[in-house]
């Protein structure tokens, strides 16, 4: 309705200018005088010619002296020269055959101009009345053919469109029957590669983020079930044999309390690498200016080396974000090349500039993993046993909680910051993280 309302607007001012021009092009030519010409037998209405008084001036002129000038002939015609007898009359009858003949040209010039006027306007009343019909039939039959194009315009809108919106229909029907529980379908548009073929590829991407991200939070929920399930079941079985002994010893129930409190412990700090984790992804709230030179050295002095050797280069680097993310993403790091080494292994930690970007560099030996396990790593739960392989779940304590690499992923994501992971040939792994540029 809406192109065939465009169409009819346009065509309308399309007839109105041509009507305009037409109008105005007849309208010019109607100011032109129509010549209207006749033939009149204006010879038979004249008076007869005296021919004898042609004969008597001839002779008259003939007496004149010879070597007369004009002037002695105006002489003669005035009375000074006497004419030849008979000459006077010729004259004389000459001028009134002149007169005569000059009284019936006014007389016919006047009947003719008369008869001239009459058909002038005879002639502009018809060609007035031609004009005002011409124009009438131009103006219906054009209104009429526009009437005619203005409903096959509908018609064909209402069809084009129809048939282009009709990938939008199918969006539509496919999108409502999308939900959290069927993810996985997809839009799957056919038809030519154009606008809205790019719109449900756009948008099967999206489902296809969205079913991701929804992977990984069930996922995520039923490690984290899991989880905080292992330490509670711990500890009510801890209790439950305690209350079952029927004499405990003052040493047994102390033993029990020692490893309730142990459990709680590991508890507590699954909750806080939960909470961390759920801060993390929620993004920055504030940034600030931060020294990754002092910010990793307080990390280095606050993480127990538990035997391992620590070496440190630390150059000038300078990004902005949150402190203590970025805090908590180099003691992540420590903790995990420490506890991933071998039992008479070393840490080396770099900060400094690398390729304009603010880097911070940890490197330790321990087992090899292989290139394909790097992106398992990060991914929540996941740890590395001691034969390297790469576990969903593992509930000894030693390994940690499987969370730290993914901390580390979640604050390099907040920062807009770059994760590298290089495994080492000879094992163990070289992780780096470029922030950007303090601008």
């Amino acid at each position: 309705m809406l192109y065939g309302g465009l169409f009819l607007v346009a065509g309308a001012a399309l007839l109105a200018i041509t009507y305009g021009l037409v109008a105005g092009g007849t309208a010019m030519t109607s100011n032109k005088s129509v010549l209207i010409t006749r033939k009149a037998g204006t010879t038979q209405q004249l008076p007869a010619f005296p021919t004898n008084a042609i004969g008597t001036v001839a002779t008259s002129v003939k007496a004149l002296p010879s070597g007369s000038s004009t002037r002695g002939g105006a002489e003669q015609a005035s009375g000074a020269v006497e004419a030849p007898p008979g000459g006077q009359a010729a004259v004389v009858q000459l001028l009134a055959y002149a007169g005569k003949v000059t009284a019936v040209f006014k007389r016919l010039n006047t009947t003719q101009a008369a008869q001239l006027r009459a058909q002038q306007q005879s002639a502009d009343a018809r060609y007035e009345e031609l004009r005002s019909t011409q124009l009438d039939t131009l103006l219906t039959r054009s209104g009429l053919a526009l009437a005619i194009m203005a409903l096959a315009s509908i018609g064909l809108g209402w069809l084009t469109a129809g048939r282009a919106l009709r990938p939008v229909r199918t969006m539509s029907s496919r999108a409502r029957g999308i939900s959290e529980r069927n993810l996985h379908e997809r839009l799957a548009l056919d038809g030519p590669d154009d606008e809205l073929k790019e719109l449900g590829d756009t948008f099967d991407g999206l489902l296809a983020r969205l079913e991701a991200a929804f992977e990984s939070q069930r996922r995520f929920v039923a490690n984290a079930s899991h989880e905080l399930r292992t330490p509670i079941t711990l500890e009510r079985a801890l209790v439950e044999v305690a209350l079952s002994d029927p004499n405990p010893s003052v040493e047994s129930l102390r033993d029990t309390c020692r490893r309730v409190l142990t459990a709680s412990e590991q508890q507590e700090r699954l909750i806080e690498a939960l909470l961390t984790l759920a801060r993390s992804q929620r993004g920055l709230e504030s940034r600030a200016t931060v020294d990754l030179r002092e910010v990793t050295g307080e990390a280095v002095r606050a993480v127990p080396s538990n035997g391992i050797k620590i070496e440190t280069d630390l150059g000038d680097a300078s990004t902005t974000g949150d402190p203590a993310m970025v805090e908590r993403l180099v003691v992540n790091l420590m903790q995990n090349a420490i506890r991933y080494n071998e039992p008479d292994g070393w840490v080396t930690v770099w900060t400094g500039m690398r390729d304009g970007e603010p880097t911070v560099e940890v490197t330790n030996p321990g087992p090899v993993v292989k290139p394909e396990q790097v992106g398992e790593l990060v991914k929540p739960f996941s740890r590395l046993d001691r034969n390297g392989s790469v576990a969903a779940r593992n509930s000894d304590a030693e390994q940690g909680l499987g969370l730290g690499l993914s901390i580390v992923q979640a604050i390099v994501d907040a920062h807009g910051a770059r994760l590298t992971t290089d495994p080492r040939p000879q094992g163990g792994l070289k992780v780096a993280v470029s922030f950007p540029a303090l601008e």
